[in-house]
């Protein structure tokens, strides 16, 4: 008699094998859900129905010192159901079987009708996808396998019947009526696998073989060592008073509670998340809870490692740095609504520039401070990277729409009305503005020092009635307020995406005006289907979820939470550094002699007698805070909306050509209410969609600083960490593509410009 092993089918002829196969209990055909289909056979079980869907060998074989197996590609998962090989004798009622029922890999005989459990585990799909009864020396093996040559043992034990003579049984039975049981597939009966399996097979290993590279070249890159500024020992007369701890307790004067602190500080370096739920807060009913401190102790699998990266170490809370940059913040925040049309004429911008020039020159930004004049840009509050000051102050890309000849005049017609088409839908640039004039937490000592404690203030804001464009520090501070970072950067890529041919401003006859379809801004030159003109694209195909929208649109957000990871961690794992509104506590308290701090003089005395004291004469020297609740509840250092716009940019950096011009650039007018041309003087340079993403970036990042609750060097070095991460993913997701000669093109923050392909990371040509 023949060896059980000498019966083998791949399936692959898409039809039952009369000679090698009878089907058990229905004829085969689609109508009874048992098909020799897709090179393998499938079984749908029929609705409410019971039974057994199966192959049974047409004469019976010897499985002494032989074997049989199949794969399992799907199983039935409903209750009652089983899908798996069984070795009977002729009457059906004596077998030896290996299947999946309820969710366990399970060895079992049969006797007389009389069946036993011998052994079960849970069922994994991978670990389980093949299934085979062996007999040897008189001992009967029930095993299985992930790949179909190594297996494992879940059973044994000597033969429980005889296997001389047996029939070989494949499939799926139902025992229980259910509406669906399912969908079950088995495949390779005694072979290896073949065709589509086969294929299958191999795409999983090259999967695995590409993540592999993938965190080799991860693995690569050197982890940076990672240091902080030391003030949370700097300064033992006031320990702890240049760190974050807002929503921890505090003294009466509103510095940090050592005893709470060294609570935060146990769960960062146990890393335990019992020791998380330990951290003392403020007092009861009273504290915000902590943000996320956890964040940064998460792995990515793709992209890099949330503790990679790292950022210097923050200006110390003594230095002569954080008294300038918390100088240009009192600024800010006294010229939240000046409109920035009138920047070069109004006189508390003239005083702000004048300050910071003389009092504050360490503050970060690009000195001299300028106004700007009917023919040159000024500079004041602005960004210090490429493009940030070309143009008005507003990136383009918060402030216009896109054209669309098919919306009606006014609401999306031209670019100019400040809507975004987001496919049959728009979104208004315009916001609902905080009120002006409206600042909190600087002319109450005890309300501040609550909100310390962690007392929730939020809600407690105004706004205005008339939706107006970002014209003043308080509209972007306002925006940045309540959106979830990646808002300003998918409404980029849609302008990106669906601004036509033309000029970028208004319907121009002769051009196509089809948004989505005749691009206004090409795709990045590495672009394999969509490049700028001059550069042969596909001849047969476009860009879809590879090198298209849905690409770009899944990569905005996918390197956002990486970034956010990787800046939680130099928050809370490294830096801690305070916010501005508890430095201001700490002026506050100097200057009304409660306590002494070793801050910069510079400071202490702009407030008492100099630039910024004709607008501090209260004798509260709190900051303005935009928002009531003042800052988050997490430090100051790296800033989130910072991280994820540098991040962000790069990404819309490497899917867009960045060199492309920005044409009739306009300006929020004095009210906000309207969009106005900007006139270029000649002396500065063009715009570019790479600028104006720079622009984008700081921005967002800077309008958080005019809130009140982010330093400059915050915005300067995170936007930076953001660029990193989103360069090593774009590093990593090279690896995966299909497509031949594809890759990114891009300038830096720094002003080089990079190629990324294959994962690699070089200069561009």
């Amino acid at each position: 008699m023949a060896k059980a092993a000498t019966l083998t089918d791949n399936f692959n002829d898409n039809a039952n094998d009369p000679a090698k196969w009878l089907t058990n209990g229905f004829a085969v055909g689609s109508a009874t859900g048992l098909r020799e289909v897709n090179r393998r056979l499938e079984i749908k079980p029929r609705p409410s129905d019971t039974g057994l869907y199966s192959y049974t060998s047409t004469v019976t074989y010897d499985l002494t010192d032989s074997e049989a197996r199949v794969q399992l590609i799907e199983v039935l998962d409903a209750p009652g159901a089983a899908t798996g090989l069984r070795a009977q004798l002729t009457d059906g009622l004596t077998f030896v079987s290996i299947l999946v029922t309820g969710g366990q890999l399970e060895a079992g005989q049969t006797v007389s009708g009389t069946s036993t459990r011998l052994e079960h585990v849970p069922y994994d799909p991978a670990e389980h996808r093949w299934v085979r009864l062996r007999e040897r020396a008189g001992i009967t093996y029930w095993e299985f396998s992930r790949d179909g040559v190594d297996f494992e043992v879940l059973h044994q034990r000597a033969n429980p019947i005889t296997l001389t003579a047996v029939q070989l049984v494949i499939g799926s039975a139902v025992t229980i009526p259910v509406a669906s049981a399912g969908f079950a597939a088995l495949d390779n009966f005694n072979v290896q696998e073949t065709g589509v399996s086969r294929r299958v097979q191999e795409r999983r290993l090259a999967a695995r073989d590409t993540r592999v590279k993938a965190a080799q070249v991860a693995a690569e890159r050197k982890h940076a060592d990672q240091f902080n500024n030391n003030d949370e020992v700097n300064y033992p007369a006031t320990p702890l008073a240049g760190n974050y701890s807002k929503s921890l307790r505090h003294d009466d004067l509103g510095d940090p509670d050592p005893a709470s602190y060294a609570t935060l500080l146990r769960a960062l370096e146990s890393r335990d998340p019992s020791d998380f739920e330990e951290i003392i807060l403020g007092p009861a009913g009273m504290p915000k809870k902590l943000t996320n401190p956890q964040a940064g102790f998460a792995f990515d699998i793709e992209g890099p490692d949330a503790q990679e990266f790292t950022i210097p170490p923050a200006p110390r809370f003594d230095s002569v740095v954080t008294a300038h940059e918390m100088g240009e913040l009192y600024w800010m925040a006294t010229a939240r609504d000046v409109p920035f049309i009138q920047y070069s004429s109004n006189a508390i911008i003239a005083d702000s520039v004048a300050s910071l020039n003389t009092e504050f020159p360490q503050f970060g930004g690009t000195v001299p401070v300028t106004a700007g004049t009917s023919t040159t840009v000024g500079n004041v509050f602005r960004g210090i990277y490429p493009g940030e000051q070309v143009g008005p102050y507003v990136s383009q890309f918060l402030l216009k729409g896109n054209v669309d000849q098919r919306k009606p005049a006014g609401q999306g017609r031209n670019a100019v009305d400040g809507f975004i088409s987001y496919g049959a839908r728009t979104i208004d640039q315009r916001l609902f503005n905080a009120t002006p004039g409206k600042n909190y937490l600087f002319e109450d000592f005890e309300t501040w020092l609550n909100a310390q404690d962690g007392q929730d203030f939020r809600g407690d804001d105004t706004f205005e009635t008339t939706k107006r464009f970002i014209h003043t520090l308080r509209a972007g501070a306002t925006l940045v307020h309540f959106d979830q970072v990646v808002d300003a950067y998918w409404n980029a890529a849609w302008i990106l995406m669906s601004e036509p041919t033309g000029n970028q401003s208004t319907f121009v006859d002769g051009t196509t005006g089809r948004p989505q379809i005749d691009s206004e801004f090409p795709y990045n030159r590495g672009n394999p289907y969509m490049p700028p003109t001059g550069i042969t694209p596909s001849r047969t195909q476009v860009g879809f979820a590879t090198f298209g929208p849905t690409h770009l649109l899944q990569a905005v957000p996918e390197v956002l939470g990486r970034a956010l990871r990787a800046v939680w961690w130099q928050k809370w794992g490294v830096h801690r550094r305070l916010r501005p509104e508890e430095y201001g506590g700490r002026v506050d308290n100097m200057i009304n002699d409660r306590r002494s701090y070793p801050i910069d003089p510079s400071i202490i005395t702009s407030l008492e007698t100099g630039g910024l004291g004709e607008y501090y004469p209260n004798g509260t020297y709190l900051l303005p805070q935009a928002y009531p609740e003042g800052a988050p509840t997490h430090p100051a250092y790296g800033a989130g909306h910072a991280t994820g716009s540098g991040a962000m940019i790069t990404i819309l950096k490497a899917f867009f050509d960045d060199l492309k011009e920005i044409e009739n650039p306009v300006q929020a007018s004095v009210d906000g209410l309207t969009l106005v041309p900007y006139t270029r003087p000649q002396t500065e340079p063009v715009m570019t969609v790479g600028g104006e993403l720079n622009k984008l970036a700081g921005n967002i990042a800077i309008f958080r600083n005019a809130a009140g609750v982010h330093w400059r060097s915050d915005y300067t070095e995170s936007l930076l960490l953001g660029e990193k991460v989103a360069i090593a993913l774009l590093q990593e997701m090279t690896l995966g593509f299909n497509e031949d000669d594809a890759f990114f093109e891009l300038t830096r923050l720094d002003g080089i410009r990079i190629r990324i392909f294959d994962g690699e990371v070089v200069p561009a040509l």
